[in-house]
């Protein structure tokens, strides 16, 4: 029986057939055959024709460039809409040009019939019509007539150059009445220049009137012409920036038209400049000064402690935003800080006028007198006070009451008497006795029944109700009264 192999003994090299040996491996080379070349160049025109659709499809230019030569700024707007264009690159010129109307597009940077991109850029060259600072020489207005100096207007557009006419008696109709100019003088008119004609209608009917331009003069010119006119004048207000007050603005029928005596015309008259209030408050008096100076009004000025900066106002007493004229009364208020200075003052008198005056401009402040004795300030002078004092706050001042007096007796007398009896006592007596105490004595007189001897003492008592006796004390500020007998009385 033939011997059993390991399955993978059979593939080991020992058991290889020949055919499992290593060979050599050698490269196989195949010839390459020539590209064809009419394949070549179908190739190469259908890359060509994929890439000019690409072009076509998403970068050529698709928006064709209108003619706008002669058309207006409103119509490329409005093309530059439509199509999307960025407005950016859209450029106006101007320029003057007589021949051409203002605001008529005379050039574009892109002939008509291109095509054009969205982010394209134009520039257009915009006219503005006839140059209006160009001098214009001016003929003898005065001697031309109606159709003569409507055929100069025209040929030298004169925008500004009006005509009017009226009826008038002396005048020639279409002949020339009067002319004013506005803005220039005749020897350096331009375009610019306004230029005012009034040309006769001849003779009015009977009955009819001609309106006069009342514009920008007195009402005082109106009024009269009213009055020889046989017109009734009414007239309104109104706030005007450009005409003067007490002038007139506007006129309900224009000049130059005819109406019957007896009809109405009414005219606006300026109140001058509107002014509106604004609000001052935090401003300085500087500012208010030169705001006022300004405006044409006039401000007065109150001041008032408050707890803002010195030199703030305050307030004011029209409020912000209200309509004002020269005629308004305004009054501001300036702080004067949240401090009174007392430093100057050493007397009570001054304290006080001090303290009143403080107080009139709303400091709001309480006084508060102590008062203590002392050897060296006389009664009722100031010993110490308060030099600085904040608003609504108090002011302390300490008065002296002078030296406290112990009544003593002398040789002479007794407090005791002169409280128990002091019909014991003459003037001369008493005046002694206070004079060697040093006590404030006031001498009254009267005419006494309790006694019949003149000049002798009738009653003594204190202010302040204390008793009168020797071994007390008596401030200087408290007054002893003396009361002697005069018959005279």
């Amino acid at each position: 029986m033939a011997d059993n192999k390991d399955f993978l003994e059979q593939f080991s090299s020992k058991g290889k057939p020949d055919s499992f040996r290593e060979e050599e491996r050698v490269p196989v080379t195949k010839d390459r055959k020539p590209l064809n070349k009419k394949v070549l160049i179908v190739i190469i025109l259908f890359l060509l024709a994929l890439l000019a659709g690409l072009y076509f499809l998403f970068l050529a230019p698709k928006i064709e460039m209108p003619d706008f030569l002669g058309r207006t700024k409103n119509d490329v707007a409005a093309w530059v809409k439509q199509q999307e264009i960025e407005p950016s690159g859209i450029i106006f010129e101007e320029v003057y040009d007589f021949d051409t109307e203002e605001g008529t597009i005379l050039s574009q940077s892109v002939e008509a019939g291109k095509k054009v991109k969205e982010n394209v850029k134009l520039n257009f060259t915009v006219s503005l019509g006839a140059d209006p600072d160009e001098s214009i020489r001016v003929p003898d207005v005065g001697s031309m007539s109606k159709e003569e100096i409507q055929n100069w207007i025209a040929a030298n557009k004169l925008q500004k150059t009006k005509i009017s006419t009226s009826y008038n008696e002396e005048v020639e109709e279409n002949q020339v009445i009067d002319y004013s100019f506005s803005g220039c003088e005749e020897d350096s008119f331009t375009r610019a220049c306004s230029l005012k004609i009034n040309i006769s209608k001849g003779p009015a009917p009977a009955g009819k009137v001609t309106v006069e331009d009342f514009v920008n003069k007195p009402y005082d010119t109106a009024e009269s012409w009213a009055k020889s006119k046989k017109v009734t004048l009414n007239k309104s207000y109104a706030y005007s920036e450009k005409v003067e007050e007490d002038f007139i603005i506007s006129q309900s029928i224009e000049a130059g038209k005819t109406i019957n005596e007896g009809d109405s015309i009414t005219v606006v008259v300026s109140k001058g400049k509107a002014v509106y209030m604004p609000n001052m408050i935090g401003w300085s008096e500087e500012q208010c000064n030169k705001w006022c100076g300004r405006n044409g009004v006039s401000a007065d000025v109150k001041e008032s402690y408050s707890g803002s900066s010195k030199g703030t106002i305050i307030g004011q007493n029209i409020e912000s935003g209200k309509l004002i004229n020269s005629d308004s009364y305004i009054v501001v208020t300036v702080s004067l800080g949240n401090t009174v200075d007392f430093a100057g003052a050493y007397d009570l008198d001054s304290i006080n006028a001090i303290l009143d005056e403080a107080n009139s401009k709303g400091a709001n402040i309480k006084l508060k007198i102590n008062k203590e004795f002392s050897d060296y300030y006389d009664v009722g002078a100031v010993i110490t006070s308060d030099k600085k004092v904040n608003v609504g706050g108090t002011l302390n001042v300490t008065i002296s009451r002078g030296r406290n007096i112990l009544l003593q007796d002398d040789s002479a007398s007794s407090w005791n008497i002169l409280r128990d009896n002091p019909l014991a006592y003459m003037e001369d007596d008493i005046r002694s006795l206070c004079t060697a105490n040093g006590a404030t004595c006031v001498f009254k007189y009267e005419n006494s029944d309790k006694t019949t001897e003149n000049g002798r003492v009738v009653e003594a008592y204190r202010s302040d109700k204390e008793t009168l006796a020797t071994g007390t004390y008596c401030p200087q500020d408290v007054t002893i009264t003396i009361v002697i007998n005069d018959e005279s009385r």
